[in-house]
């Protein structure tokens, strides 16, 4: 009977260990959608989010979709974690410089008075690589109650 009883209790630890095990798979798994290469190479820069960030204008546009543009300060040195911009976007850089990694394209440096394109859907990631602090201004229309911005990279 007690041999029994062991092997039992041994059957149900082995049925729990190789549920825990499957779990653990299927949540790795799903992580699938982490990046951290963009043309396959790191972005350079310590990651680090926008600082001294202000929102200059949150509203409703006449075709019923949001549009945002916020304001804030790239350190020197800093980049943002590679993400994408589910409905696309526009950063102007009002001071220093910024350069923008978009996968499939080659990296641009973009300085004071200069603004580019962030399509959308694709993996990218900005740096400043420079010495002095970059102020931005970026601009985002899309549908109520979606994000700006999804981050892909572990550890943003």
């Amino acid at each position: 009977m007690i041999n029994v009883l062991r092997k039992s209790i041994l059957s149900f630890i082995t049925a729990i260990a190789v549920v825990l095990f499957s779990l653990t798979a299927c949540a790795k798994d799903s992580r699938v959608n982490y990046l951290t290469e963009i043309n396959g190479m790191q972005p350079p820069g310590k990651l680090m989010r926008l600082q001294d960030t202000s929102v200059m204008l949150d509203t409703i546009n006449s075709e019923g979709k949001r549009l945002l543009i916020e304001k804030g300060t790239r350190k020197a040195g800093t980049r943002v974690g590679i993400h994408i911009h589910k409905y696309g976007g526009h950063t102007c850089v009002i001071s220093g410089t910024i350069t923008d990694f978009i996968q499939g394209v080659e990296p641009k440096q973009f300085s004071a008075g200069e603004c580019y394109y962030m399509p959308p859907n694709i993996p990218m990631s900005a740096a400043n690589l420079g010495e002095t602090d970059a102020i931005l201004i970026d601009t985002f229309i899309l549908p109520i109650g979606e994000p700006a911005i999804t981050i892909l990279e572990p550890g943003y």
